[in-house]
């Protein structure tokens, strides 16, 4: 008995202060997230966030079978991995099936939730996460300053390729996610003020509505579990960081750019056609037969099966919507799948405490009612952070969920 609780602490104190490699490449893929698309040509064939998961799913995969021998799979997990089984094996009734882009996005956000999701992570490699945030930061801002456009004209980011500006901003403000929690911590309450203000300024330079979206849902839950004596104080600094924003916006944006955001652009232009694409969506799956409606097309079938073409461009559009996707690729019990997924996830965050991945959840949500969210990188990330975080963290301590 003695020796068995011997080898527990031992396990334990390893647990508690060691960085695995596949966290150091993980720190790299999150730190690299927010400019990701725009680096898609630094390398001639695979972009350099594709060869970074591809390692870190490599070298998680040799950790759990020839290191640690065993998973730390988790029973309140399993309509995660039902919802990503199924969208999986969905492929085998798409009859349009192709190993394109977006089979090969999903395929890698499976292979990495899996790897998240049956190991832990000891308190280094959370503070070594958090630091690859604030790096993402960082690098966000020096790509802005290298893109400053002109007078009237929208943020678009360029480093080796474009990226469009609601990817960028979007996935901005996922990462706010982090900077609010932490402003519980008196140490960094400046610094996290600065990086709130900066993602807010840039998302308004981006002219994203949906990366606006995304921030304000994100700030909304952050509001409603802000509780004790800090509360007051940090809705003030708040304030004042909005107050900053706003003025910058005023001052060095431009109406023409603000203008996107106003209640009567979105009506005028439906979204920038996304209310049409929307509703085409929709008539296709009330217009199919019984099979399609439980099982959907499959997936990567969404253009294939609606086929809606915008006046003035020659190729269908996708979704735009990752839950109006999930009804047509995979009909009523994918829907139902992913909105469970969804639930386990928010409720395995909450169990944990864990504020910020209550926080990315929500923001990840948001992104995909105006994006196809589902193959996008920031989906492994919301998933790793409601699943990874804990309370480790002795010197700020995520707020209860309420």
């Amino acid at each position: 008995m003695q020796e068995q609780a011997l080898q527990k602490t031992e396990l334990v104190n390893i647990f508690k202060t060691q960085i695995r490699p596949s966290s150091w490449i993980f720190a790299f893929y999150i730190m690299l997230m927010p400019v990701s698309t725009a680096l898609a040509d630094l390398f001639i064939g695979p972009s350099i966030m594709t060869i970074c998961a591809g390692l870190y799913i490599i070298v998680s995969l040799f950790e759990i079978v020839f290191i640690y021998k065993r998973l730390e799979a988790d029973h309140d997990l399993l309509p995660v991995y039902a919802y990503f089984l199924f969208t999986m094996l969905s492929c085998l009734w798409n009859a349009y099936f192709d190993a394109d882009w977006y089979f090969g996005q999903f395929a890698v956000t499976t292979a990495i939730v899996f790897c998240i999701t049956v190991t832990r992570t000891s308190e280094k490699e959370i503070k070594l996460f958090k630091i690859a945030m604030y790096l993402s930061i960082l690098i966000a801002v020096i790509s802005t300053l290298m893109n400053l456009p002109k007078p009237g004209k929208r943020l678009m980011i360029w480093i080796t390729s474009y990226m469009d500006p609601n990817d960028f901003a979007c996935g901005l403000a996922i990462v706010v996610s982090l900077f609010l929690v932490e402003l519980t911590n008196k140490k960094r309450i400046i610094l996290n003020l600065i990086c709130i203000a900066c993602v807010g300024v840039i998302i308004l330079m981006s002219g994203s509505r949906g990366g606006l979206l995304t921030l304000g849902c994100i700030v909304i839950v952050w509001l409603f579990n802000l509780k004790g004596p800090v509360r007051l104080k940090l809705l003030l600094a708040l304030f004042a960081v909005a107050a900053i924003i706003l003025f910058c916006a005023e001052n060095g944006i431009g109406p023409k750019v603000l203008a996107r955001f106003s209640i009567s652009r979105l009506i005028a232009d439906g979204g920038a056609g996304r209310k049409q694409i929307w509703e085409a969506g929709i008539a296709k799956f009330l217009s199919s037969d019984p099979l399609h409606v439980i099982f959907g097309y499959g997936h990567g079938s969404y253009t294939s099966a609606v086929r809606y073409v915008a006046i003035g461009h020659g190729a269908p559009y996708i979704a735009h919507n990752m839950f109006i996707n999930a009804l047509l690729e995979g009909g009523l019990l994918g829907l139902g799948l992913m909105v469970t997924c969804f639930a386990a996830l928010y409720r395995y965050a909450a169990k944990n405490k864990n504020l910020f991945g209550v926080l990315a959840l929500t923001g990840f949500i948001a992104e995909g009612l105006t994006l196809d969210a589902q193959v996008y990188r920031t989906f492994a990330f919301a998933v790793a952070m409601a699943v990874i975080w804990h309370m480790h963290d002795k010197e700020n301590k995520p707020d209860e969920i309420r």
